[in-house]
């Protein structure tokens, strides 16, 4: 696997391209990525990306992509339909909501939106079948949606530090799900021992 850390390097050989680290400072990301047809993995940082152009459809070959820009606030459903697509990591952006395609072609297996501005669990979650990680913690999101429930290879959620007030118990037929992480929400005293009773959940102390 070669890992490059500019495009100008990467193009003097461009098949043997399969992961890239970049620092984008642009508003867009470079039209260049279509041309490497081996790339596996993508990371890019910045601080004035904005957007995520159509284009992105044509990753047909990624398998992991990471974005963190403090600029970016909508993400374009094109990167869902990505073929092979296994890890998308959008944490530490400006994402306040995000509608799923009611239906997905998506392998997408784990899920990243922590510390971002949602206020609700993205639409059409239950869209993302195969997923099994899904990480919103560092949020504001003040419900969980029913959509959510019916994601049934889940296995692990969290949604720390955000404005819950309380939680589904339907969430205990998620037969998959084996880790649920829900510390420093807005639970009053009451719904945090029914939470203890009906889920096993001890929440932690803080000091």
């Amino acid at each position: 696997m070669a890992l490059y850390k500019s495009l100008k390097s990467a193009f003097t050989n461009i098949e043997d391209v399969t992961s890239l680290k970049l620092s984008i400072k642009t508003n867009t990301l470079p039209e260049e990525l279509t041309a490497f047809k081996n790339l596996d993995s993508l990371y890019i940082q910045s601080k004035s990306l904005e957007s995520i152009p159509d284009w992105i459809n044509e990753l047909t070959s990624t398998r992991l992509i990471y974005i963190n820009s403090t600029n970016l606030a909508h993400i374009n459903n094109e990167i869902f339909n990505l073929p092979k697509l296994e890890i998308l990591n959008l944490s530490s952006c400006r994402i306040q909501n995000l509608n799923l395609p009611i239906t997905t072609s998506s392998i997408l297996k784990d899920l990243n939106l922590g510390k971002n501005l949602l206020t609700c669990i993205p639409k059409n979650i239950e869209s993302l079948e195969k997923l099994e990680s899904l990480y919103l913690a560092n949020n504001n999101i003040t419900e969980i949606s029913k959509g959510l429930l019916n994601l049934n290879h889940l296995r692990r959620l969290s949604l720390d530090a955000n404005r819950l007030t309380t939680i589904p118990f339907e969430i205990k037929g998620m037969k998959s799900l084996n880790i649920l992480s829900i510390d420093n929400n807005a639970f009053s005293a009451e719904e945090k021992s029914l939470i203890e009773k009906e889920l096993g959940i001890s929440f932690t102390a803080i000091m």
